[in-house]
């Protein structure tokens, strides 16, 4: 029986080892190749989140007294403003659909309510249009009034900004806080006290004016919004604020504090406005065309009353009904052509026809001199006074905003966006 042949052991030769060293070696390289690759994908990617999450929103947009207005502040209040905005446009919407449904009986005062809802609509969306940019210029605002609030000793208290807040999330729910309620009572209750201590005043007739009627008439119940359904409203409006603007409570508190804050020095610039200003009196009297104005001047000049040829062929009816008497008025409240002959003309000198939108007019000075200002025109230069200061600082601010840096408009469908990277949304 022949032996079992037994297996010869391998015998590697100087060749072999050569190559098995070769393939370990390749292996070993392609290995680290694609670690290499692997790690460097992962740095990408790192890198790429960090630029869009962390280093693009904490961009600077505008500096302001060395302190930065970041990217995402800014598209959060984008987001707020376009919300609030639209929020406005579909509430009038509603509202005009509402009073039509019960108005088609009335098509004048339908069309007069349609011309009115379309006006404040195309308002609105004009502000819409240039919401992108005015965010930025609210927020520039806020940075300046807080440096001028603190050099003026003003502040805004807790309590303050938690009325407000409040005060908000309750009309919201279309209703008014405890406290407006009770303010709202006493202001009635004012006007009812008045009514009764009413003493009449005889006539150069020798006949009594008359009194007021010291029966108020049936008000509107006052809704108010307290406890847990204040605690829901507050919840509600806090949901949508972080839902439609990724912003938390404490930034709308912050806005509410800011709003505050800038009504304390706008009021406080405001009184620091000399108070007097060149005021004129005028009369005048206003027609479609040149020819009508010259006619009307002509019949003056033969010799009759101001009054009655005002009072005769004015289209401006209210002021015709005192013989085209338009009172006081101060510089700069008028249309530009019909201010500049009321502050250049001799005083009681009639003026050639003048032009404006409204029609052709005749105008009479009748007085010109500083005088004190009140009410709507004392409002009004306080609030120029404001509006001076304000440019006045923007030489503190660095304007760093490119177009870029506007977040994409989702309710805009006729803008037209290119892809952009999400906005974190607050932690």
């Amino acid at each position: 029986m022949a032996k079992k042949q037994q297996p010869q052991p391998k015998i590697e030769n100087r060749r072999h080892k050569a190559l098995s060293r070769k393939d370990a070696d390749t292996r070993r390289k392609i290995i680290l190749a694609f670690s290499g690759l692997a790690g460097l994908l992962i740095l990408i990617l790192a890198a790429g989140a960090f630029y869009t999450y962390v280093q693009q929103p904490n961009r600077p947009i505008a500096i302001v007294n060395g302190e930065k207005i970041t990217r995402q502040d800014y598209q959060h209040r984008v987001l707020y403003e376009r919300y609030l905005l639209d929020e406005q446009m579909n509430y009038l919407q509603v509202q005009y659909q509402q009073l039509a449904a019960s108005l088609q009986d009335s098509p004048d005062l339908l069309k007069s309510i349609e011309g009115q809802a379309n006006q404040q609509l195309n308002q609105l969306a004009a502000q819409r249009a240039g919401v992108d940019r005015a965010a930025l210029d609210l927020l520039i605002e806020e940075h300046l009034v807080a440096a001028e609030a603190a050099n003026r000793g003003l502040s805004v208290s807790e309590e303050e900004v938690t009325q407000t807040y409040n005060q908000i999330a309750a009309a919201r729910s279309g209703g008014y806080t405890q406290q407006q309620a009770d303010e709202i009572l006493a202001a009635r209750q004012d006007a009812t006290a008045t009514a009764l201590s009413f003493t009449p005043t005889p006539t150069p007739e020798g006949e009594q004016a008359t009194a007021p009627d010291p029966t108020p008439a049936p008000t509107p119940t006052i809704h108010v919004v307290t406890g847990a359904a204040l605690s829901q409203a507050v919840a509600d409006w806090e949901t949508i604020v972080r839902d439609k603007a990724g912003m938390l409570p404490e930034d709308v508190r912050h806005q509410v504090r800011m709003q505050l804050l800038k009504d304390k020095v706008r009021e406080a610039v405001g009184q620091e406005a000399d108070p007097m200003a060149l005021q004129a009196h005028v009369r005048h009297l206003l027609v479609a065309t040149e020819e009508e104005a010259q006619a009307a001047k002509a019949r003056i000049n033969a010799g009759e009353a101001f009054e009655d040829v005002a009072a005769e062929v004015s289209l401006d009816t209210g002021s015709a009904l005192e013989g085209g008497d338009l009172g006081w008025f101060s510089q700069g409240t008028m249309v530009t052509e019909f201010d500049d002959a009321a502050f250049s003309l001799e005083i009681n000198a009639l003026s050639e026809p003048v032009e404006t939108q409204f029609g052709w007019h005749i105008i009479q000075v009748l007085a010109r001199e500083e005088r004190e200002l009140t009410g709507a025109d004392l409002s009004r230069k306080q609030t120029e006074a404001y509006a001076e200061w304000l440019r006045g600082q923007y030489v503190t601010v660095e304007d760093l905003w490119t177009a870029d840096d506007v977040p994409p408009d989702e309710n805009n469908p006729l803008a037209a966006q290119a892809p952009q990277a999400p906005i974190p949304a607050r932690q």
